[in-house]
């Protein structure tokens, strides 16, 4: 049996399931919110700012939405609720018509000198005849630039890097046939000159040298999770708590 059948069969024994992309499509009409769909267009969704302006709100469809009626609509109530949301990822399975769709929001800032951007992904269950649930949010990219330099001394004390830099990176995968299934969450934080921080003044500390031109991982940022649907929370549940990221993931 060649290693390609046997791969094959061992994936139509025990399916599992896997984060897939969602595809923009064209807008009906210019100004409309962009649909993203799976591949085989079996499922699409939209998110559009409902009839008050104030909430954003996913709709759910069962192919391409021109034409066709949402089966099923759900205003995110995350608490990050400004900054640009769309879908993302969908996990589903064959056979099944619940699904958990990502929606990704981001967010960015600009000031004197420097600015940022960050993005989260919300994961939403929807199960037929079923209110849908928002059963887990996490940061998923952060990246930022402060400025450091007012001046050609501190140009000089900085050894020319000007801005401390905040970079975070996480992935966000699907594990065993469960459904929901487990999901394992890694993420990666660095910051450069070496180890900076947000709360603390760059300039206050001594004269940076050629070898402190580095990126430094910052371990507390920079973690492994596992996370298990808990049914009885109707939300997943990590292995360990998240810890703040707010420097990375806070414009």
């Amino acid at each position: 049996m060649t290693a390609l059948l046997l791969a094959a069969l061992l994936a139509s024994v025990s399916p599992e399931s896997a984060f897939e992309a969602l595809e923009p499509i064209p807008a009906a009409a210019q100004g409309e919110a962009i649909p993203a769909c799976t591949v085989d267009r079996r499922w699409c969704a939209l998110i559009e700012t409902d009839e008050t302006q104030e909430r954003q709100v996913l709709r759910l469809y069962d192919g391409p939405p021109s034409g066709r009626t949402p089966v099923a609509s759900h205003s995110i109530e995350s608490e990050l609720s400004e900054g640009f949301w769309k879908p993302g990822a969908i996990l589903r399975r064959a056979g099944n018509d619940e699904i958990i769709l990502g929606a990704d929001m981001e967010l960015q800032a600009m000031y004197s000198g420097g600015g940022g951007m960050s993005s989260y992904r919300t994961l939403i269950r929807f199960i037929p005849g079923e209110t849908p649930q928002e059963i887990l949010t996490v940061p998923m990219s952060g990246s930022l630039m402060i400025r450091a330099c007012f001046g050609e001394e501190d140009m000089k004390q900085r050894a020319g890097a000007c801005h401390d830099e905040y970079e975070f990176a996480a992935e966000l995968k699907a594990e065993g046939d469960a459904f929901p299934p487990r999901l394992t969450y890694a993420s990666t934080a660095t910051t450069f000159p070496g180890p900076v921080s947000r709360n603390e003044d760059s300039l206050a500390k001594p004269p940076l040298k050629p070898k402190d031109l580095v990126k430094a991982v910052d371990a507390k940022c920079s973690v492994r999770r596992v996370f298990t649907f808990d049914p009885a929370a109707n939300a997943y549940v990590p292995d360990a708590p998240l810890p703040d990221c707010g420097d990375y993931t806070v414009p």
